[in-house]
């Protein structure tokens, strides 16, 4: 599970530890004045910082040894040619490393193969560093190419100076400013120093997309030979010299707490150092509490955890089960609950339709199962705190060694691995809150491993519930009413909000709301101490199922085609639509319609499938991205589902790396197939059924499609791609299969072997 790996601990020295930094405001920015102070001393290269709060590009020049400059945030390049980009974000497997410093190389003007790329850590310098919500581009793209167009320009001003002649005579390529009409060029290398004495540019001139180079090509990931050659460090990897490991037991029923341990068998296996109680906070999204076993690495750890003999107090702890969260949702969905929308009067436009439909739709919880499980290092002294791991929400986790050892923050330094997969569940930091508390009892820098099962039982899942979907056609068949209630295990309520319940759970704006004359959606959860947590594309991975399944019911009761209906649905006029959620405010039908009309056309939709084979489609919009697809699919025998094909056409607007773009939808798919034919997590008497991969099953790469995904080449800005093809591929799928037995499935995960799964049309 571990290695050796000991190069974490020969950290770089930061300049945050240097007096330069004694002029910086407590903001993370510097002024004109600071800037032409530092400029002063600078003697062998030019770095630039980016602030993303204001988008300000910041210079910053600050002497670490002889012959070079050390960065203390986005970009370096030395006097000995070496240009090197900072990622700001975490790198979960989204891509985002290698697609940051692509945006910055494009404005800078050199040859991508002259840049180095390294993680950056927890430095406010950046800006917000979190990674969650296909954010990163959408969010950064424009200061990221401020912050290499000010770097370029003030190059080309350095060179300029040099040779005494205007602004104009010069332009920058692939690493050099040349001089218009004769053979003169200096090489970024030899202007680094003058350039860092010149003022900073905070609005420089931006590229035209027709002349990028860089962005929109097609490029491999900065760390894919690392990861190929196991020399890329993730949580597990780090060892900072004298770690101990803590792996932990905690209560397999939600709520419960250490009441007595007997640890004198454990102490005794030789490498267990301490068995300790770890207490839990108020917050159950911070520490469960339980009891840790300290050891010399991570087997023994284990070793001693088997032999531990707990007593839990079960004070306070409802034996929660599927079936009485069940019993819940019914009952909820028989009243009232919260109006998120109402338009026109949804009761006198059934009362008048020509043909009334409705079903009842069971999405279940569903695990992260991370490749890497979680873990986190923490190492807390009297006066500092360092910590490491694998996150999406460094800040987070500063806030956590704040709030356990209360120490300011500049003496807290979060450092950032790479991340062997997020999906949400690093959102929370619950592991890095144990590590921290455990450091902080113990004093000794601390690891926290989960085991596969921990990771399975202790999660925070994606919320289940219950959905009721009722609708009805005029005598034109054209769709008049729509009434949809949910009532679900909120992840917001678990968080412990009051309000907006309903916020991933179901969206008031998302289509087919505002295309139906008489609209009306409801809202209830249902109080659960199951964990929940964010899910990849949370919220969406449902509702999408749902609208884009009982969307095309309707069409086949209308007798309508599949995708012709949702054209007719959303209309011929081109509109602009309003939403209020996450990748709004707004959408366009125009590019919805796009996607629909392309999916179709690459999928052969208007031709009859192969023989033996079935399709079904489904579209979305979320995240600012519009995605349609079709899945095909064969049916060996009755209740077995072959996986052909799936064809699908994305708008995220600007691509940054093809090759990205493509690995994370294709991702999303696979990932979204899974969940719908395989994955659920149940509760019995209060705890989670399943362990582990032999339970909580997975889609084997010999049963995957083949997959034939399209990008829109787009005018439009960039928006998130990391989660949309998940959501809309499980209609598809359960489409095709109605296409294949002419039945519909209305209960996640797909079991054709079940009467009570499966309902006909």
């Amino acid at each position: 599970m571990t290695s050796s790996n000991t190069k974490n601990t020969k950290e770089k020295p930061s300049t945050s530890d240097t007096s330069l930094t004694t002029k910086k405001k407590t903001d993370g920015q510097f002024n004109r004045r600071d800037f032409l102070k530092l400029g002063g001393l600078t003697g062998a290269g030019i770095f630039l910082a980016i602030s993303f709060a204001d988008a300000k590009i910041i210079s910053q020049a600050a002497a670490i040894e002889e012959g070079t400059f050390e960065p203390n945030a986005f970009l370096k390049i030395s006097s000995n040619g070496r240009i090197t980009i900072y990622g700001k974000n975490p790198e979960i497997g989204q891509g985002i490393k290698t697609s940051f410093a692509q945006i910055i190389a494009e404005e800078l003007e050199v040859d991508w193969k002259q840049v180095e790329v390294e993680q950056g850590h927890l430095d406010n310098r950046f800006g917000g560093q979190f990674a969650g919500g296909s954010t990163g581009i959408k969010t950064n793209f424009d200061a990221l190419r401020r912050a290499g167009a000010g770097a370029k320009e003030m190059l080309i001003e350095a060179a300029a100076r040099q040779w005494r002649v205007s602004l104009d005579k010069c332009y920058a390529k692939d690493g050099f400013v040349y001089h218009t009409g004769t053979d003169r060029k200096l090489s970024y290398a030899e202007l680094a120093v003058p350039a860092s004495k010149l003022n900073v540019r905070e609005n420089p001139a931006l590229k035209d997309r027709k002349d990028y180079k860089i962005i929109g090509q097609a490029i491999r990931g900065v760390d894919n030979k690392k990861i190929a050659t196991g020399t890329a460090e993730f949580g597990l990897d780090a060892r900072p010299k004298g770690m101990v490991v803590a792996v932990i037991e905690r209560c397999p029923m939600f709520g419960g707490k250490v009441k007595s341990v007997d640890d004198s068998e454990a102490l005794k296996i030789p490498g267990v150092e301490k068995v300790v109680v770890l207490e839990p906070t108020k917050m159950a999204t911070q520490v469960v509490g339980g009891v840790a076993v300290i050891a010399k690495n991570t087997w023994t750890a284990m070793k001693g955890r088997k032999a531990l003999k707990i007593e839990w107090d079960m004070t306070g702890v409802e034996v929660e089960s599927d079936e009485k969260l069940k019993a819940q949702f019914t009952k909820n969905l028989g009243g009232k609950g919260d109006i998120l929308r109402d338009d026109g009067n949804v009761d006198e436009a059934f009362a008048s339709c020509a043909k009334v439909h409705e079903a009842v739709f069971e999405a279940p919880f569903l695990a992260h199962v991370a490749m890497e499980p979680m873990n986190y290092i923490a190492d807390v002294k009297a006066d500092s705190v360092e910590v490491w791991g694998p996150t999406q929400v460094p800040g987070a986790v500063r806030g956590a060694a704040m709030e356990i050892t209360g120490l300011a923050a500049n003496k807290i330094k979060v450092r950032m691995t790479r991340v062997g997969g997020g999906f949400g569940r690093r959102l929370m930091a619950d592991y890095a809150w144990e590590a921290i508390a455990l450091s902080k009892q113990i004093g000794k820098a601390v690891q926290v491993v989960w085991s596969r099962e921990d990771d399975i039982q202790h999660d925070f899942y994606r919320p289940n519930g219950l959905y009721h979907i009722k609708a009805g056609l005029d005598a034109n068949n054209k769709l008049v009413a729509w009434h949809c209630k949910g009532s679900t295990t909120s992840r917001r309520a678990f968080s412990g909000a009051t309000s907006g319940t309903h916020e991933t759970e179901l969206f008031p704006d998302g289509f087919p709301a505002g295309f139906i004359p008489a609209f009306r959606m409801e809202y209830t959860p249902v109080v659960s101490k199951v964990p929940r947590g964010a899910w990849r594309a949370p919220g969406h991975n449902v509702t999408a199922w749902l609208d884009q399944t009982f969307i095309d019911e309707l069409a086949t009761l209308a007798g309508k085609d599949p995708i012709a209906f949702r054209l007719e649905v959303l209309g011929d006029e081109d509109k602009v639509m309003p939403y209020r959620d996450h990748g709004g405010p707004v959408y366009s039908t125009a590019r919805l319609k796009n996607v629909i009309r392309q999916t179709a056309e690459k999928s052969n939709w208007d031709k009859p499938a192969p023989k033996g084979q079935y399709r079904g489609f489904a579209a979305h919009f979320m995240f600012g991205a519009y995605v349609a697809e079709v899945v095909t699919i064969s049916m060996p025998t009755p209740t077995t589902v072959k996986l052909e094909n799936v064809t699908a056409v994305v708008d995220c607007g600007l691509v940054i790396n093809k090759s990205g773009a493509l690995n994370q939808l294709e991702g999303g798919i696979i990932d979204g197939l899974n969940a719908a034919l395989n994955s659920a997590i149940h509760i019995e008497n209060g705890k989670v059924k399943e362990t582990n991969f032999s339970e909580y099953k997975m889609l084997r790469m010999k049963d995957a499609p083949t997959l034939d995904v399209h990008l829109i080449d787009s005018p439009e800005p960039p928006e998130g791609l990391g989660e949309m093809t998940l959501p809309p591929v499980a209609a598809a799928l359960c489409n095709a299969i109605f296409a294949a037995t002419g039945k519909r499935v209305h209960s996640l995960p797909i079991n054709l072997g079940s009467q009570q799964r499966i309902e006909r049309l």
